[in-house]
């Protein structure tokens, strides 16, 4: 693990970078802009005392951040004062929580402790759509949703996952998560590479059943828009998938890693066909290599498929490599690696049809809680934002 200098004076609370792995972190004292060595870039200093929730980027020259209840807008080559600065209307004590962008950088969406969807048009700086009435607690995450020029998808503390049509400013899909989904269940023991802490209490607490409902926290969509994982209060990260068709149904649950709450989740920027990493409270960062589960999810119904069928056998690259964070002090393997779960396809009709199993999981256990992460798109490594003022780099070996 690499840790960067300890230039924020609180808690990292979000990192973001662009193509170009230029890399934004944001806290209470604004942001902060880094090279990818770790090298401090620039700082921006947030008018007002609100902490700065969230950053993402547009293009690479584009950043936004959330502080408050405003939305602000900066062009990287000249931070002497933002593009535009938009407040957006209602209580000071509902925060916007996190900040996205369209794929083809026309709008933001920001989320709140209300429950609402915020969208902006970054050519004006103004207000496009309010999305409201559907969340009935907080909003946690909001992410367009990529090839589909209108969509986004939202998820909240209601457990609920919602797609909208965001130009009409209404729900196209609603899911409610919760209750036995165990058919879809992954549970697969991986391995676990320990950066700190005892194996044996690991191992036990790997072991102890989860009582937490599912509120969820975190949307990552595929860059083919047909698959979408969320992570959720009771550790376990739901992928819901399409198979060309508009709506995302679940298909699989993948559990009994995570021993509480997973807050993270993303589709690695650097093999997003393979590789999906997930982090949360319990301060592991999990590699899942779900290259078979999403390209079986993403081939679509058959009509010529029978009814059952055995599932397919493991490709030869899954079955050659391992996924493992680096470096790591140990190993202990506690059990198989996840190649386990013949939980049945859920999400994909065509009668019950057994889908192929995660192939590997690796755990890295970290240092602190975890509050944000992101991954590189072109050096294989994973930033992390945890409650420290460090942020944290782990490289994935693969």
């Amino acid at each position: 693990m690499e840790e960067w200098r300890r230039e924020h004076t609180g808690d990292v609370l979000c990192v973001a970078c662009n193509q170009a792995e230029q890399i934004a972190s944001c806290g209470d004292d604004g942001v902060i802009l880094w090279s990818p060595d770790g090298q401090i870039i620039q700082r921006i200093s947030e008018s007002g005392s609100s902490p700065v929730t969230g950053v993402c980027y547009g293009a690479d020259t584009n950043l936004y951040s959330v502080a408050g209840r405003s939305i602000t807008s900066y062009d990287v080559r000249n931070l002497s004062k933002p593009l535009w600065r938009l407040l957006v209307a209602g209580s000071e004590d509902d925060e916007l929580n996190q900040i996205s962008v369209h794929e083809r950088c026309t709008y933001v969406a920001a989320c709140d402790d209300a429950g609402e969807v915020h969208v902006a048009d970054v050519r004006t700086g103004k207000l496009y759509k309010t999305l409201r009435r559907q969340h009935e607690n907080v909003c946690t995450s909001a992410q367009f949703r990529p090839r589909r020029a209108w969509e986004l998808a939202t998820c909240g503390l209601d457990c609920k996952m919602l797609r909208w049509d965001f130009s009409r400013g209404r729900p196209l899909q609603c899911e409610l998560f919760g209750g036995d989904e165990s058919a879809a269940a992954v549970k697969g023991k991986p391995k676990l590479g320990v950066m700190s802490g005892d194996p044996a209490t690991m191992a036990a607490a790997h072991s102890t059943p989860m009582l937490n409902p599912p509120f969820l926290h975190q949307i990552s969509f595929h860059q083919s828009g047909n698959a979408l994982a969320l992570a959720a209060e009771d550790g376990a990260i739901r992928f819901l998938s399409s198979s060309g068709r508009d709506d995302l149904r679940l298909a699989r649950t993948f559990e009994g890693v995570h021993p509480s709450s997973a807050s993270q989740v993303q589709f690695s920027r650097f093999q997003p066909d393979r590789l999906l990493v997930s982090a949360g409270n319990d301060c592991r960062v999990v590699a899942w290599d779900v290259e078979e589960v999403l390209s079986y999810a993403l081939a679509g119904p058959r009509t010529d498929r029978k009814k059952t069928r055995k599932s397919p056998p493991p490709s030869s690259a899954s079955s050659r490599n391992s996924v493992s964070l680096s470096p790591s002090i140990q190993e202990d393997e506690i059990g198989d690696s996840a190649t386990g779960g013949a939980g049945k396809n859920t999400g994909n009709g065509g009668g019950e049809v057994q889908a192929p199993a995660v192939n590997h999981s690796m755990v890295a256990v970290h240092s602190s809680k975890i509050n944000w992460l992101t991954t590189l798109p072109l050096s294989d490594k994973v930033v992390l934002a945890d409650q420290t003022s460090a942020i944290k780099v782990y490289r994935i070996d693969h």
